[in-house]
């Protein structure tokens, strides 16, 4: 970009037997550039590979100083097979300072959902001090790490009253398309309807180990209160609440931008919808929030050991038995993901109880592999 040259055009010139369109002393640099290669990784586990499908993914714009080299999009997959790079981002400036907040910007723009990716890495390290001012070397991330890696990572505020009021809406526009196909039922109506007094709903999200309890009062239709409970203390309250939600268009999750105005400032929030998640994208920053589910349905077996896959990837090798004994970092199971192998080893002594997976199979991220007891 600070030459203003296609490359790749060139390579066909000269491949077709042209003379390069350019001498060197012709070739002027304006301004700098930088390149922030947006991978599908998990930084906080070791920048470990990914893989998933791309459930939502939207770029910054294009302009003479933003390119966003990709082959990616949408509805994509990227599986354990080829290398986990999404996209490059390309941005320049007239100076380095210039370029790094572009390069801010156009990070606070990128939003992928389905996978873990390194763009909330790659927006502290281009806020880090020392890499503005160029103090950079190998020894750059360890030196670094606090800053990096933030162990105290909460959302705001802001982000808690949108998901909830975005699932919450959510869930009445899809009571709304139940009714319009015949299956109205009184049982199953989420709009909020009391006599005599304001509608109420509760939205129950976790944040990592964090539950907050989010209560909305219906003032009005598209009128609301919001107050966000955490450990029982009220820790936030949005009065006079007002939105506006305009779905995705072919979105089959039903996600979708939420313009709020919160405590004077609007937001404008996109909300995706997976599985049994919502993310929130306020003020380029990310929040991933998870809906429990209810305790009836919560079959997890609170008593024994497991090993669960650290990424998705492909079984390569399982080394024990059903039944067998181990001591502590006994290799159990090899795993191949992005080319590369993991070895899996016991955390602890104990007794193979059970063995989930075969040779072979492709797993997902976050699945047992080994069950033991000690």
């Amino acid at each position: 970009m600070v030459t203003s040259t296609d490359l790749v055009q060139w390579q066909l010139e000269v491949a077709a037997g042209n003379p390069l369109p350019k001498l060197q002393h012709e070739i002027h640099c304006t301004g700098h550039a930088f390149e922030a290669r947006i991978y599908a990784e998990n930084p906080d586990t070791g920048f470990l590979p990914d893989t998933g499908r791309i459930v939502h993914l939207s770029t910054p714009q294009p302009s003479a100083d933003v390119r966003v080299e990709t082959g990616v999009q949408q509805g994509d997959a990227i599986s354990v097979f080829y290398d986990p790079m999404i996209a490059k981002l390309v941005v320049r400036g007239n100076d380095r300072r210039e370029a790094l907040r572009v390069l801010r910007k156009a990070l606070d723009e990128y939003e992928v959902v389905g996978l873990h990716t390194n763009i909330a890495f790659l927006k502290r390290l281009a806020q880090s001090k020392d890499f503005i001012d160029g103090q950079v070397e190998t020894g750059f991330i360890n030196k670094h790490l606090e800053d990096l890696f933030p162990k105290a990572n909460v959302p705001s505020n802001e982000a808690i009253a949108l998901a909830a009021l975005a699932y919450l809406i959510d869930s009445s526009t899809q009571a709304a398309r139940a009714t319009q196909f015949g299956l109205a039922s009184p049982w199953s109506a989420v709009d909020s309807f009391r006599l005599n007094a304001f509608g109420m709903q509760t939205a129950l999200l976790e944040y990592g180990d964090q539950q907050y309890s989010v209560q909305v009062l219906v003032l009005q239709p598209g009128v609301y209160t919001i107050r966000v409970m955490c450990e029982g203390k009220q820790v936030a309250e949005f009065t006079q609440v007002r939105s506006q939600w305009s779905p995705f268009a072919g979105s089959p999750s039903g996600s979708g931008q939420l313009q709020a105005l919160l405590d004077r400032r609007l937001c404008r929030s996109n909300v995706v919808f997976s599985k049994e998640s919502i993310t929130v994208f306020d003020q380029g920053q990310m929040s991933v929030f998870s809906i429990p589910a209810p305790q009836f349905l919560d079959h997890t077996d609170k008593g024994a050991g497991s090993i669960t896959t650290p990424m998705s990837c492909k079984i390569v090798q399982v080394l024990v038995n059903i039944g067998d004994e181990v001591e502590q970092d006994t290799p159990l199971v090899v795993l191949e993901a992005m080319k590369m192998e993991h070895v899996i080893k016991a955390p602890k002594a104990g007794q193979i109880s059970d063995i989930f997976y075969k040779k072979g199979e492709l797993v997902e991220e976050g699945k047992t592999l080994v069950a033991f007891t000690e």
